[in-house]
């Protein structure tokens, strides 16, 4: 179920008699749950409730019924209950069918409400039916039923007439649907009188909606001409008004309607327009045109405060410290506005307009604020003449996408946030132009921002005014792209990278960006993942921007940007705005902390422009580092535990030996693989199960679309790739490790274990590479320059480890710290059968565990500046000063070889 559909079967419970009994269960029903479970619920198989009368649903909720006027006291005892705190559901609900009481156990939060509002608190409720709670629509259910009676609409005009579902007339539909919504908001907030569009629709469309389409035809024809213009049109059209503004130009036409789609048209005028809300409408309408969206109607949106971490520091921030400096000052009050009148935002990737409607309004309340301000200091008129309004228009913003119904939604969103801009200021100033004819219209184009001229979209500013690019592109990674992206890409970067294949799709449009500010009063700010800002994309892409006129103004460290409630609840985010150099502060966001830099680097942290790139060996002089060793096997060189002692019990262990990925050092789980020299292919044959698995890895090779695999089928008793065996033990790091865990896995194994390829290995190292591994100071180095895959971190030789900066270690130190290395090993081992998963949890970690951590921290960071560092700015800061000393180094000796 979506949220509309969960909107309406709450509102349908709340319509009916309250039934206490049967209430749980039209709740569990109406927030998606299956008949199965509920059939359990009612039998009491899975109903675990300590309460009279209750239900507890599982995860999902806990109900219990209330005696009248006891709804809050029956929260109370839902709170104490012992069944809430062992099974957590999402939410508390007591209801007496005229009142009720609710809670979120996560956050504590409580909802009292009348029980005929049960379907308005759909944002509240969302977490029963397992989706994430989003404020925008929880405080704003009118945008959840526009939506589900829009996408109700859509569906059955398509069905009615399939031809208006086809690419050739999808624009002509999208258009129609924007055109209906304009119409019935303007008649509901006053710019057309009361109810006149939708009056004369259903009195001229027939009894059954046959004619429908005409009407709509001739009210919207009427509304693209003055009147003394309109000819052929039937005379009850006269009594609409001009409307112009670029709403209804361009072709004008209009599907058939049968008696569903007719019925569907009436239930959306029904509606209350009024308090729609731009900032998340925009993108709920979107989801209109495609079904796929609508499992989460209404959370694919970027919220205002997200927004908000973009537009503030790119422009907004400025503006407020210059009115803030002005206040006292009618003529620099005076220059602000002028300055704001100036302002025009581009958003290269705009969707359904969210950034330019909230950078519009908040523009608007600045002016706003101004002009009352200037009334109070000279008792005039703030702009001179009451004539005068406000002076930032709508065709001052910008926009590129991709598909044509999100950016017809754009414009549209943006009218609608000008008219209640417009009302507001009525508000305060008593007066407002005219709402018809529409004056202006956002300049939202519909084509690929990546083989678009930015130039031609969005005019490069002359010199008075200024362009803001802000806007939150694709998350795509490289290999995610299909083949039409592809070629955008390459068409972006051919003239400045040649390794951009790896690149995430949203660096195309940070070059962009960079090309069109470039000297130029612009400056950009987008959002992307964090991988912008990591690993080789960081190095790669980096060096192309940051330049000598260019730099990072302000930039947001990772976060997770929670946009989309159920497919993508947590994308880890950064924001970056990029700018012209100028002698002013840059400013690096750390969650709620902010910090004035020197410079910020392309790993977001204050620092020189040192791009890290990968080496082949440690330029620290740190032991070598290599790879696992890959089988390519099909999976048969390797074996269960069961499997290996069967083997070993008949005579055959020599082949046997401990294999360890990933997995196995993190979860301490034993598997084995078949480890056989060329010299004893012959007598390891002897086993039978042994000839059957080689000869299955022949096989598998010789299938395989690898030619380097391919080579290897008559040689399948050994591994395709061996980068290495111990003699006397190895470190294991794995390859991919979750970012919850306070330090990077590490393990110390004896000779007799194999590495798969998903770790990385240091073969007989000194333990005291294993405190460097397990340290703090290793783990943000390998986060900020190794990149992550998802959340998770990367770790790489060639980019982290052998790029780590260390000091010269005296023997000493590097004696106490194979002394501390060995006290973690032991405090581990300690804790048996406890495997890293277990004791690496950052809520289950040993105290002693972490109290050894600790110490090796203070030891090896006091190595480096002579005490433990303030926090982990400060360790890549240093880190950073060390490694652009080394690099300088190097490069010059360099130069005197060459010399």
């Amino acid at each position: 179920m979506n949220p509309t559909e969960i909107y309406d079967a709450l509102s349908k419970i709340a319509e009916v008699s309250f039934d206490a009994e049967e209430f749980p269960f039209s709740f569990a029903e109406a927030t998606d749950a299956s008949q199965a479970a509920i059939s359990k619920l009612r039998n009491g198989s899975t109903n675990k409730s300590d309460l009279p009368g209750g239900v507890l649903f599982g995860k999902r909720f806990h109900y219990a019924p209330a005696p009248a006027g006891k709804s809050d006291t029956t929260l109370e005892q839902l709170r104490a209950s012992k069944k809430t705190k062992s099974a957590k559901p999402a939410i508390l609900l007591a209801t007496d069918g005229e009142m009720i009481a609710a809670e979120h156990t996560a956050s504590g939060e409580t909802l009292h409400c009348a029980f005929k509002d049960l379907g308005d608190q759909l944002g509240f409720f969302l977490p029963a039916a397992g989706k994430e709670r989003y404020r925008a629509v929880e405080e704003n259910p009118v945008d959840v039923k526009a939506t589900g009676k829009l996408a109700k609409l859509y569906d059955a005009l398509i069905r009615a007439n399939p031809d208006w579902g086809t690419d050739t007339r999808r624009h002509e539909m999208n258009q129609l649907m924007m055109r209906l919504i304009f119409c019935m908001f303007a008649e509901d907030v006053g710019i057309f009188p009361e109810q006149q569009f939708s009056r004369l629709i259903f009195t001229y469309a027939g009894d059954k909606g046959e004619e429908a389409h005409k009407a709509i035809i001739a009210s919207f024809r009427a509304m693209n001409l003055p009147r003394h213009q309109r000819t052929g049109l039937p005379a009850w059209t006269g009594e609409l008004d001009y409307v112009n503004g670029g709403l209804f130009a361009g072709a004008i036409d209009a599907p058939k309607f049968d008696t569903i789609a007719f019925r569907y048209l009436r239930e959306a005028c029904g509606l209350d327009w009024r308090e729609i809300n731009p900032d998340i409408f925009g993108s709920m309408i979107q989801s209109v045109a495609d079904p796929k969206q609508r499992s989460e109607l209404g959370m694919h949106y970027t919220s205002v405060p997200n927004i908000m971490k973009v537009i503030g520091p790119l422009f907004l921030d400025d503006l407020d410290a210059e009115i803030h400096k002005g206040w006292d000052r009618p003529r620099a009050l005076q220059q602000t506005l002028g300055r704001m009148s100036h302002i025009r935002v581009f958003d290269p990737a705009c969707g359904s307009g969210n950034f330019l409607v909230v950078s519009y309004r908040e523009l608007r309340a600045r002016e706003t604020r101004i002009m009352q301000r200037l009334e109070e200091l000279d008792g005039r008129n703030a702009m001179g003449t009451s004539e005068m309004f406000s002076r930032i228009k709508i065709d001052h913003f910008y926009g590129i996408e991709i598909t044509d119904f999100a950016a017809e939604t754009a414009k549209l969103a943006l009218f609608i946030a000008e008219y209640q801009a417009n009302a507001s200021f009525k508000a305060v100033f008593g007066r407002c132009p005219a709402a018809l004819p529409l004056r202006d219209a956002a300049r939202i184009y519909t084509g690929n921002a990546l083989r678009l001229d930015w130039d031609a979209v969005c005019p490069p500013p002359s010199k008075d005014e200024e362009v803001f690019i802000a806007g939150n592109p694709p998350f795509l990674g490289g290999r995610q792209l299909d083949e039409q992206q592809k070629i955008s890409m390459a068409k972006v970067f051919e003239n400045h990278i040649k390794n951009h294949k790896a690149l995430d799709l949203v660096s195309a449009w940070y070059i962009k960006a960079a090309n069109y500010i470039l000297n130029r009063k612009a400056a950009a700010a987008l959002v992307s993942t964090n991988s912008i800002a990591q690993g080789a994309t960081a190095s790669t892409l980096w060096p192309h921007i940051l330049n000598d006129s260019l730099e990072i103004g302000f930039s947001h460290q990772t976060f997770k940007w929670k946009n989309n409630a159920h497919a993508n609840a947590a994308v880890m985010c950064v924001i970056i705005g990029i700018r012209n150099k100028i002698f002013r502060g840059k400013h690096i966001f750390n969650g709620d902390h902010q910090s004035i830099a020197n410079n910020i680097n392309a790993y977001l942290i204050d620092g020189p422009n040192i791009f890290v790139g990968s080496e082949r060996k440690s330029i620290f002089n740190l032991p070598e580092m290599l790879f696992g060793n890959m089988p390519r096997d099909g999976g048969f060189l390797i074996l269960t535990a069961d499997e290996g002692s069967k083997l070993i019990s008949e005579g055959f262990g020599k082949y046997v030996r401990k294999y360890m990925g990933a997995e196995e050092v993190v979860k301490g789980l034993n598997r084995y693989v078949l480890w056989i020299e060329d010299s004893e292919v012959e007598h390891a044959r002897l086993s039978p199960f042994i000839a059957r698995r080689l000869d299955a890895v022949s096989t598998s090779r010789r299938e395989s679309p690898a030619k380097s695999t391919q080579e290897f089928a008559d040689q399948p008793h050994r591994f395709v790739q061996i980068q290495g065996t111990a003699h006397n033990h190895a470190i294991l790091v794995p390859s991919v490790t979750s970012e919850r865990r306070p330090y990077l896995p590490v393990e110390w194994v004896g000779a007799d274990v194999i590495s798969s390829n998903l770790n990385q290995v240091l073969y007989d190292a000194p333990e005291w590479c294993i405190a460097l591994i397990a340290s703090r100071l290793h783990l943000v180095w390998i986060g900020t320059v190794c990149g992550r895959l998802e959340s998770r971190f990367r770790y790489s030789n060639t980019l982290g480890w052998n790029t780590f900066p260390v000091p010269k270690f005296t023997d000493e130190q590097l004696e106490a710290l194979s002394n501390s290395a060995r006290r973690i090993l032991k405090c581990r081992y300690s804790h048996y059968p406890k495997t890293i998963a277990d004791l690496y949890d950052p809520d289950k970690m040993p105290d002693d565990l972490r109290a050894v951590h600790k110490e090796n921290d203070d030891l090896l960071e006091s190595m480096y500046i002579g005490r433990p560092f303030r926090n982990d700015t400060e360790r890549l800061e240093t880190l950073f000063k060390l490694y652009a000393a080394k690099i300088k180094t190097l490069e010059t000796a360099n130069k005197k070889k060459k010399a």
